[in-house]
């Protein structure tokens, strides 16, 4: 009969195995760089480790991970005072990160196929806010629109990527892109 340590250790590597991707991506976007993401995650994973195995009863593992790096990104971004996110580098590392098919890979892939098919302004005003986080009023400046046009834009962007995603591509999409003013 396997002892209780052991048993912990198979549900942890169960879970660092279903979220390691994910939380990088969540890293990556909210610090910038997908290399520091990734060291940021194994630390989470380090830590984690330690209050799992004392004590895992009610503990909501997912959230309690995605808060995790949440914390460790804005003390990261305290500590190198991020000021912007370089797009085409973070692009380039995801690119390299998922080279590997797999079916996460592909729903990533669909992501972001969805997006790309979005119309040309919609891609603008949602690449600029949700992926860029940029300030409504920066972005309709920018356009030389206005406030209320550049949320109509996002919110149509948002329901075209509801109807071309399926329910559980488009929970993928809330996780990475949250939306706010």
């Amino acid at each position: 009969m396997p002892s209780n340590l052991a048993i912990k250790e198979k549900l942890f590597v169960d879970v660092f195995n279903k979220n390691y991707k994910a939380l990088c991506l969540y890293g990556a976007k909210l610090c910038g760089d997908f290399s520091e993401a990734e060291d940021i995650v194994q630390e989470v994973f380090v830590k984690f480790w330690n209050v799992f195995k004392e004590d895992s009863e009610g503990i909501s593992v997912r959230s309690y991970l995605y808060r995790m790096v949440r914390n460790a990104c804005i003390d990261l971004a305290r500590a190198k005072k991020y000021d912007t996110v370089d797009v085409n580098s973070l692009t380039d590392q995801l690119e390299d990160f998922f080279q590997a098919e797999s079916e996460e890979d592909s729903k990533i892939d669909r992501l972001l196929e969805a997006i790309e098919n979005l119309p040309d302004k919609c891609r603008y005003v949602f690449t600029a806010i949700c992926v860029n986080n940029r300030k409504y009023k920066d972005v309709a400046d920018e356009m030389h629109i206005s406030l209320n046009t550049v949320k109509t834009q996002l919110s149509r962007s948002i329901r075209l990527l509801r109807e071309n995603l399926n329910k559980d591509d488009f929970k993928l999409f809330l996780t990475f892109f949250a939306v706010s003013e």
